[in-house]
């Protein structure tokens, strides 16, 4: 599985934290109620994104992925 289309990903009251670029790959949120998908790192992350997915990850809806 992977993103669809890239996602400006944003958390109030941070604003936005990075575009998660198309085609990233993802793996299911198995340990959250909603499900969903948490997205793996990727090429050329800023420091800020690096830093949000060690502490909180991305977390991605199952219509923002595809196979």
């Amino acid at each position: 599985m992977k993103t669809s289309f890239a996602i400006e990903y944003s958390s109030a009251p941070h604003g936005v934290i990075t575009v998660i670029p198309a085609g990233t790959p993802v793996i299911p949120a198995d340990n959250l109620p909603d499900g969903g998908y948490w997205v793996m790192p990727w090429n050329n992350m800023t420091k800020r994104a690096e830093s949000w997915a060690r502490n909180y990850g991305f977390h991605v809806r199952a219509d923002e992925t595809e196979e």
